[in-house]
């Protein structure tokens, strides 16, 4: 953990928490959402469709790689990674993707969705 040493001797030292996803829903699609980035996940016929949305908060246009994992919590999980090109900057960039589950058996109607991580560069 991070450690922060106050100017001002009688002050207290406060180390803020570390940042958690907030999940949601929309109808049958859950969504997560970690900072500037968020990502949708909804069930169909062949997987899951994987949205992915990322808005550029810096001052210059960056490129963005995010990792998204996806499973049921026990014995079945999908990665895929995202790359946004340059996204300008205060602009959204989005993909989309089919992450396919052929032969599963039980695909989860609320599956695990996580961020695994986002790079810009």
């Amino acid at each position: 953990m991070p450690s922060v040493v106050p100017s001002d001797p009688g002050a207290s030292a406060e180390v803020s928490p570390e940042p958690s996803a907030a999940i949601s829903y929309l109808g049958k699609t859950k969504i997560v959402t970690f900072g500037a980035t968020e990502v949708r996940a909804t069930r169909n016929d062949l997987g899951f469709n994987i949205a992915c949305n990322m808005i550029n908060t810096y001052d210059r246009p960056l490129n963005f790689r995010v990792t998204v994992s996806i499973g049921n919590g026990k014995n079945w999980m999908r990665t895929t990674e995202f790359d946004f090109g340059q996204i300008e900057a205060g602009q959204t960039g989005r993909e989309t993707v089919l992450v396919e589950a052929f032969g599963q058996d039980g695909l989860p109607d609320d599956p695990k969705v996580y961020i695994d991580s986002v790079v810009n560069y």
